[in-house]
């Protein structure tokens, strides 16, 4: 537009002030700086609009030409010259700036040397002061360019750093209230997958670190995965939480460089954990983005003591799964306990009388008060269990009057006093092993509870055995009596069958198997190698390499035990663990090739442990390598040879056992 309408004036004082015949040549100048100007308007052609050394050699160029037309060494509209030696300041390279100059001063000299002979003192001052006055324009767009360039990377930075932090706090907003209803394993899951997400990079770790629970998501071909086991990423999630910062190294761990670890940190809470991520270059906008989400879960992770398995939706108690695993972990410490079963009787009831809505607040109201008085869960539609220390029988007792007077008070609040409460109660015992059945008495008496007047009773003692316990009793004779045998051929195989029960027997606990698949599992895992009964010595306690020949002779073994066991009626549920125990994950392994969760689950958790075992073993009969590296092996294998879920397994309760020996867990 401004070319258009200079062109425009110049016309108008050229019409006004020349009249000789070389006024053509000015009045085609500004009809040429009009034409120019209107292709510019259109945007045509694309070559022209980007390339600005162009527009400053053809500006030159057509005020050469006015200049020309217009007296040409004294023409007045020499200055223009200084208006087209601004386009130099927006030519960004040097060579460019070079020629553009050129161009505005050489169109000046070749206009002047085209009439006359010479150049006068004036003629080379004149040049001489546009030369100047471009290479300061070209130092003012210099700077200009810097700046522009500047505001662009700080404009690309904070669109990044903002586009970062919203996506954290719409995955924080959408998702963070359903977090607290998920069980710890979830949780983390969860954060490790939105941590990739926000942040970037081909590795993502989030780290509890009360009873070390981790997870990790990767991007990328690595030859092993960096896991909490690494010392690399135990000591960023440890340094994190202990300096309350974020921690980043550039350490190389696994191949991967660039790390950066943010602590999760509860409000007026110690520092629970941290989010870790590697493999990339991560800037502030990331380092806000995980702090963001770091926040928005921290509160899900407060209580993954009182809740490892989450919080049930309507009561805010923790639930069915976070009972389980907390009567393990206590059992599992040595104490005593009490569980108390609760009742509410008249729920159907009170929900006809008075509506859902009533129904449910008369449910979060009573779930309030139990749980701020004791350690509480909600285990079913009208059932609490709450959980105390030591096995105090009168203690049991005055703890259910009171819970129910307070269902009584709850109710007469409402003028409908519809529901009173049942209470059973029982104790589990360090030696009993299994919680679930002192749990299971409680809620069976419970119902004999319902229909007694005073509502309160003492569950029969467990007595340590399921119910099934003669059973139970035979098969161990069975198998131990088909293991002897074996034992008398191999001395070093005994321990290791043991060892394999009893770390089978943790694991089977850790993803909450009933009982009687528990003992399924610790029978099949102590006979998994039965079949080798049927492997000659020269095989069986060979000390070097086996032979092909050998191999596939060995691998007989699962079969020919599987079809031992069929003929004896108590050890019939363990005869598919023993045949399928060294199947694999991915369908490569033997004698079936079964897939997946289409391998029997105790199969699967055998095949974990009789691995791990045979590796920390000491020789001849297994690897002698240190915990450390077999669990690095077990999870270089997860999800080929090995379920994922079991591997898990293994890894907390490996980490739970502590210095305690492996081969005496249980």
């Amino acid at each position: 537009m401004a070319r258009v309408a200079l062109a425009g004036i110049v016309a108008l004082l050229v019409s006004v002030g020349w009249s000789m015949p070389e006024a053509w040549i000015a009045y085609l100048a500004a009809g040429l700086a009009a034409a120019f100007g209107g292709l510019l308007i259109l945007g045509r052609p694309d070559v022209l609009l980007r390339e600005k050394l162009a527009h400053t050699a053809l500006d030159a160029v057509l005020v050469g030409a006015l200049v020309a037309g217009t007296d040409g060494e004294g023409s007045p509209f020499f200055l223009l010259y200084f208006l087209a030696a601004l386009g130099i300041a927006w030519i960004e390279t040097p060579p460019k700036v070079v020629l553009g100059t050129a161009a505005v001063v050489g169109s000046y000299l070749v206009v002047v040397a085209a009439g006359s002979f010479g150049f006068s003192t004036e003629v080379l001052l004149r040049a001489g002061f546009l030369t100047i006055f471009c290479v300061a324009v070209a130092l003012l767009g210099s700077e200009m360019h810097g700046l522009r360039k500047l505001a662009l990377g700080l404009s690309s930075t904070l669109a990044n750093e903002i586009d970062q932090v919203e996506k954290a706090e719409s995955l924080v907003a959408r998702f963070g209230p359903a977090l607290k209803v998920l069980d710890l394993e979830g949780v983390l899951q969860w954060t490790a997958e939105a941590a990739h997400e926000v942040g970037g990079g081909s590795y993502a770790h989030v780290a509890a670190l009360k009873g070390n629970h981790h997870r990790t998501v990767m991007e990328g071909d690595f030859d092993a995965c960096p896991s909490w086991w690494h010392p690399s990423v135990q000591r960023l999630v440890l340094w994190s939480c202990r300096e309350g910062e974020v921690v980043r190294s550039e350490e190389t761990i696994r191949g991967m460089k660039g790390f950066v670890a943010v602590p999760i940190s509860p409000a007026d809470g110690d520092r629970c954990g941290a989010i870790v991520l590697g493999g990339g270059a991560f800037g502030a906008e990331e380092e806000r983005a995980l702090k963001l989400l770091a926040e928005g879960v921290a509160p899900a992770l407060e209580n993954m003591d009182e809740a490892p398995g989450g919080l049930d939706q309507l009561t805010r108690l923790p639930n069915r799964a976070s009972l389980l695993h907390v009567l393990r972990r206590e059992v599992s410490y040595g104490g005593t306990l009490t569980i108390l079963a609760i009742g509410l009787n008249g729920v159907r009831r009170y929900n006809r009388t008075l509506g859902p809505a009533a129904a449910d607040d008369l449910l979060r109201r009573v779930s309030a008060r139990i749980g701020s008085r004791q350690r509480a869960f909600r285990y079913g539609a009208d059932e609490f269990v709450v959980v105390l220390g030591g096995s105090d029988e009168a203690r049991a007792r005055r703890t259910a009057l009171a819970i129910q007077q307070l269902v009584s008070e709850e109710t007469s609040r409402s003028g409908h006093p519809l529901s009173t409460a049942a209470v059973s109660y029982s104790f589990a015992r360090a030696e009993d092993e299994d919680p679930d059945l002192a749990l299971n008495a409680a809620l069976r008496s419970l119902e004999e509870a319902r229909g007694l007047v005073e509502g309160i009773v003492a569950a029969p003692p467990t007595g340590g055995a399921p119910e099934d316990s003669e059973g139970s009793k035979q098969g161990l004779e069975r198998a131990r009596a088909l293991i002897e045998p074996l034992e008398s051929r191999d001395p070093y195989i005994g321990e290791h069958l043991r060892s394999v029960s009893r770390l089978a027997l943790r694991i089977g606990l850790k993803i909450s198997l009933p009982s009687d698949q528990l003992d399924a599992l610790t029978l099949g895992a102590v006979l998994h190698d039965v079949g080798k009964i049927g492997v000659p010595d020269r095989i069986l306690q060979k000390p070097g390499r086996l032979t092909d020949e050998e191999y596939q002779i060995i691998k007989r073994h699962p079969v020919l035990g599987a079809r031992m066991l069929e003929s004896v009626r108590e050890l019939s549920p363990v005869v598919q663990a023993v045949r399928h125990h060294h199947e694999r994950f991915d369908g490569k392994g033997y004698p079936g090739r079964l897939h997946g969760e289409d391998i029997p689950l105790a199969a699967r958790i055998i095949s974990v442990v009789d691995a791990f075992d045979s590796m920390i073993r000491e020789r001849p009969y297994g690897y002698g390598i240190s915990q450390e590296t077999a669990l690095e092996e077990i999870e270089r294998n997860s999800g080929t040879q090995f379920d994922p879920r079991i591997v898990r397994a293994l890894l907390e309760v490996v980490w739970e056992l502590g210095d305690r020996q492996i081969n005496s867990a249980g």
